[in-house]
């Protein structure tokens, strides 16, 4: 068997994380620069059934099956064997690199999940389309997060910029202009699946308080994908600023996320929020083309230099 390589790009919550947890609409885009890629290796002399897992990045070199249950690379690979009813999996090496931070809220799990699935059924001589991929990743999550909304998996899976609502709708979005964002890591490493439950206790415990934030947050993605498709930055600026505001009120920012979004408003940005689960992980900020490199200067240099610049276009591509 030749080896086969497949990626997976990586995404952010533009508007309406958690939220969409709790059947609120909310906006995904893909990171189509910011890739997890995934290489399946025959491996002929090993035992059968032998999976090997190595990454630098992710500091594997181990064997599948002494692997975490809940690790998106486990999961992806016993869901895809089970899938396509593979009952003697040939042994193999999964080679595993990324640009894509890990564990920092810009959906390194489903970029795992999705590139896993993709390589290995490629690798056994069944590649499964998207919707099947889709769904995988899904259930991949689920192990991985708890109770995920699915937006991760599907703007990866597809890679194209979202209007999500759980067990209702996805919408794809072409933008109507051009726009530009900055995205920086607060260096702060906080479990999503954690954040995901202290919210939903947080709901159970006072829902007359809860309930209207979050309605609120999916009301703003509605407004979100409106602007976006006007071209509008002004429009979508006051929802991610204000969304940030609520997702504060809810305790889910932490201090190196409030200081990078200060700091990226002060250097000209439109708007500023923390994206993904919260509680760590990146912010990402929404700025004009003439201000870009000073946004950006500015949260390397307040981040460590862990920072980077993206662009959404009318074409459909996310770079």
């Amino acid at each position: 068997m030749p080896a086969i390589s497949r990626s997976a790009c990586g995404k952010a919550i533009l508007l309406g994380e958690h939220a969409v947890v709790h059947a609120q609409p909310a906006i995904a885009i893909p990171l189509t620069r910011k890739r997890v890629k995934v290489s399946v290796e025959p491996q002929i002399l090993a035992p059968t059934g032998k999976i090997r897992v190595i990454s630098a990045v992710m500091d594997l070199n181990q064997d599948l099956d002494t692997l975490p249950e809940n690790h998106p690379v486990f999961q992806a690979v016993l869901l895809t064997l089970a899938e396509l009813k593979v009952l003697q999996t040939p042994s193999c090496t999964l080679n595993i690199s990324s640009t894509l931070p890990i564990s920092s809220g810009l959906g390194s799990s489903a970029a795992l999940a999705v590139a896993t699935i993709r390589a290995l059924s490629e690798f056994l001589g069944h590649p499964l389309d998207s919707e099947t991929v889709n769904r995988i990743a899904f259930e991949c999550e689920t192990y991985v997060h708890g109770k995920p909304s699915g937006i991760d998996n599907t703007v990866v899976t597809y890679e194209k910029p979202i209007l999500f609502q759980k067990g209702k709708y996805i919408e794809f979005i072409e933008p109507g202009r051009t726009l530009f964002f900055v995205f920086a890591d607060s260096g702060v490493r906080k479990s999503t699946r954690m954040t995901v439950a202290s919210l939903a206790q947080q709901l159970e415990d006072n829902p007359a308080r809860i309930q209207p934030m979050l309605e609120e947050i999916g009301q703003l993605a509605i407004q979100g994908k409106q602007a976006l498709l006007d071209g509008n930055p002004s429009s979508l600026a006051k929802a991610i600023n204000r969304n940030q505001e609520i997702l504060a009120e809810l305790d889910l920012s932490c201090p190196e996320l409030n200081l990078l979004i200060e700091r990226a408003l002060k250097a000209g940005a439109l708007a500023a929020k923390l994206t993904g689960g919260g509680k760590g992980g990146h912010m990402l900020a929404l700025v004009e083309e003439d201000s870009l490199q000073s946004v950006l200067g500015t949260l390397q240099d307040a981040s460590g230099g862990k920072a980077f610049s993206t662009s959404l276009d009318p074409e459909k591509k996310f770079r």
